[in-house]
């Protein structure tokens, strides 16, 4: 077992009464300076256009010198040597793809390397530099603040973590009860009674639809008082990695009259933006990285992964956006992208798409070119692989669904299944519908 694995193992075995008061220290102590600097940009920024220029130049420059992926990529296109000025200049680059970052992989070394399914159920593997944590969770956490959030404030995360027959695990690292989300809230409900009776719970945490199934499971088989007890010292829900549909946050804010903040964000960490005021209309930092439209299609540039630089990154969302003067992107709206499309397993219960192939490390993302899930039935699935590999039982195998009640079974295929307007979307309709 590595060093990594060994300190997590024993993190997530940490009992409360311990754990939470190892909660109170600080971040900018367990992160370091970093996390201080990330905070201080985030609080004191103003010149948004001067930064964003002067951060993407630099990592422009850093890229045509270091990495022959991108030498080769700008001489093509004649420029190489363009002095980056404007947002002009920034549009005369070329835009890349996960297939072309794929393709050259192998030029790269960072501090940690990352599996992620991104928004269409498409794999990619890449890496990040050694201040990647401090700078996601500076930035998180001013997020999560203007609900009135504080680190060491307790709250319940579900985020499609197997936690096999258990209910729920303490995590001190981010002061949270995470829920096993694949069990039925039935089963478990005295459990989480008990636990909002003994703590005091500030917030929820997790995908949009984990949390909408949760309260919704929830309600279906708890009384009136008990529902007052879940509710007595909830603040808000912190709604993340999907787009919230409006099916769910109507339920969250009119049934359970919750308030709660949705972000967009991506495993790959170009941009990063939130939705203050509930309306679609995601602010983007601009100390995190530069957002851009070409197509309808939103564009991505981290300011500061040196060591696997995403230039012009097309990150496969559809988006309308609100620009400065200066012509960045103050605000934008999701058009289209991710969503909360989920399984039902054999006994009824809802499985969001987000934890089943994201939640999960399925050992396939390392080969497969797309994931796409196909719900037969209730209780069956079709696992739709887009790969060169053709081993079929090795593709079974490298599939991670401990604890999932499906009966699954595989497809492989040269290329996605497709939407009538050409879309590859993670949840396909059953071939009985097609």
């Amino acid at each position: 077992m590595s060093l990594k694995s060994t300190l997590k193992s024993i993190a997530e075995n940490i009992p409360y009464s311990l754990g939470s008061k190892l909660a109170y220290i600080p971040f900018s102590v367990r992160l370091g300076r970093d996390y201080t600097i990330y905070r201080k940009q985030i609080q004191s920024h103003q010149d948004s256009f001067t930064y964003a220029i002067k951060h993407f130049s630099a990592i422009f420059e850093h890229a045509k010198e270091k990495y022959p992926f991108y030498q080769k990529l700008y001489k093509k296109a004649g420029v190489y040597h363009l002095k980056i000025q404007s947002v002009k200049d920034i549009q005369q680059l070329p835009i890349i793809t996960k297939q072309d970052i794929r393709n050259h992989t192998d030029q790269f070394r960072g501090a940690m390397r990352i599996n992620t399914g991104g928004t269409s159920g498409e794999p990619f593997s890449f890496y990040i530099d050694k201040n990647a944590f401090a700078r996601e969770w500076a930035h998180m956490h001013a997020i999560w603040e203007k609900r009135g959030y504080k680190y060491t404030d307790l709250k319940i995360t579900l985020r499609g973590k197997d936690l096999g027959s258990k209910a729920f695990q303490y995590n001190p690292v981010h002061n949270e009860f995470i829920v096993n989300t694949y069990l039925p809230a039935a089963s478990i409900k005295d459990e989480i009674l008990n636990l909002f009776s003994t703590h005091t719970i500030k917030y929820l945490h997790g995908y949009p639809s984990a949390v909408y199934n949760f309260l919704s499971e929830l309600s279906s088989v708890i009384s009136t008082e008990e529902k007052m007890l879940l509710k007595k010292n909830l603040k808000a829900c912190l709604l993340g990695s999907e787009f919230p549909l409006p099916y769910i946050t109507d339920y969250i804010y009119q049934t359970w009259g919750l308030d709660y903040i949705s972000w967009y964000g991506h495993s790959e960490m170009c941009i990063l933006a939130y939705d203050e005021f509930k309306r679609n209309e995601y602010k983007v930092f601009p100390t995190y990285g530069l957002a851009e439209v070409a197509d309808g299609r939103l564009i991505g540039t981290s300011f500061h992964n040196f060591d696997m630089p995403l230039i012009r990154y097309d990150t496969g969302d559809l988006i309308e956006a609100n620009y400065s003067d200066e012509g960045l992107i103050e605000s934008f709206r999701v058009t289209q992208g991710r969503n909360g499309d989920y399984i039902v397993d054999k006994k009824g219960k809802h499985i969001p798409l987000t934890a089943l192939i994201f939640g999960r490390h399925h050992e396939v993302f390392n080969y497969a070119r797309f994931i796409q899930v196909e719900q037969v039935e209730a209780g069956n699935v079709v696992f739709h692989i887009t790969s060169d590999e053709h081993n079929s039982q090795k593709i079974l195998n490298d599939l991670n669904m401990k604890n999932i009640d499906v009966n699954y079974s595989i497809q492989i295929h040269h290329e996605p299944i497709r939407t009538k307007s050409g879309k590859v979307s993670l949840k396909i309709q059953s071939q009985k519908q097609r």
